[in-house]
């Protein structure tokens, strides 16, 4: 009978915590997969750098977009996107990152000058126990946990015989967020409706799939396209060689300790990027079931039309 390698959630979250400790070495790697990953692996791996997983749009504006700090590879402003009446998304109101907990001096500094709000954790609770998030001075800080209680967990991965099973885990916890998670991601919102409390930041782990869905929803109010949606969440993938370069090293050390069996990292590859039918599938739930996320958001939380119209009004330049 063939053996399921069962692995704990913990093991990879730590991996990804240590994100900030390798930026410093980052190396530009056209293929991190090694001949001997390839040997052993009957699991295709995914390229995330092609066009179909790393979309850039006419609004992309990277140089603008992504803020680079010493300790930081996934921080990035939502501004800049048209919306609603051809009105763009203003710069300096939202960012969305990485957690913060390995913040060099000059970083805490550069995150001081942004005049932040309020910073929201994502994670679950005894993650963010664990770790000391470098709040800036005068921003309040709030654990959401989002994923907590959500039936699902990495040890249903079958790493040894499912190609497609991280993939089959991704949806899964996709389809959770939509559809029971808005009351937390409502707290945010809610904090939009009122301009004089911005400029926020929220993160998770990476910053890519519970952040991932936050700004989708920011952006669906504001009434920013879907495709220009889906290629901001893709960006998260300019990161992926340097992610899976280190963490993956370190997910498959930490995941094989005291263990009878092997992961070795090539298994654990498609882990550290994003593929934008997961994102799809959230924004499809919204718009099947609810035509419009202002419907979706007032039936599932206890946000109204008035808060909806507050947040536009916070996000988007005023009328030309």
């Amino acid at each position: 009978m063939k053996k399921i390698h069962i692995i704990s959630i913990t093991a990879l979250a730590a991996a990804a915590a240590a994100i900030p400790f390798v930026i410093k070495r980052r190396r530009q790697k056209k293929n991190n997969v090694s001949p001997e990953d390839i040997r052993i692996s009957v699991t295709p791996v995914t390229d995330f750098k092609d066009k179909d997983h790393l979309i850039f749009c006419d609004e992309t504006n990277l140089s603008r977009r992504m803020i680079n700090l010493d300790n930081t590879i996934n921080m990035r402003d939502i501004g800049g996107y048209t919306g609603l009446e051809g009105r763009k998304t203003k710069w300096g109101r939202v960012i969305r990152s990485e957690e913060l907990c390995h913040l060099s001096d000059s970083d805490f500094d550069a995150l001081a000058k942004m005049d932040i709000k309020h910073v929201y954790d994502f994670r679950d609770a005894d993650k963010a126990k664990q770790t000391n998030e470098r709040i800036p001075e005068g921003a309040d800080y709030t654990n959401l946990p989002v994923l907590e209680g959500l039936d699902i967990d990495i040890k249903d991965v079958d790493f040894s015989h499912d190609p497609k099973a991280i993939d089959i885990f991704f949806r899964k916890v996709y389809t959770l967020q939509v559809t029971n998670k808005a009351p937390q991601y409502a707290v945010v919102l809610k904090t939009l409706t009122d301009e004089k409390e911005t400029p926020i930041l929220y993160h998770c782990t990476n910053g890519k799939d519970r952040t991932g869905f936050m700004t989708a929803l920011i952006l669906l109010i504001c009434g920013v396209p879907e495709e220009t949606i889906i290629s901001d969440y893709t960006l998260t993938n300019l990161t992926f060689d340097e992610a899976y370069d280190k963490l993956g090293d370190i997910a498959s050390e930490n995941l094989n300790k005291n263990a009878s069996f092997n992961i070795p990292k090539i298994k654990l590859h498609d882990f550290f990027g994003v593929d934008p039918n997961w994102i799809k599938l959230q924004l499809d739930y919204i718009r099947d079931n609810y035509q419009n996320v202002d419907n979706y958001l007032i039936k599932n939380t206890d946000l109204t039309k008035a808060d909806l119209d507050a947040i536009r009004e916070t996000m988007l330049e005023p009328v030309q």
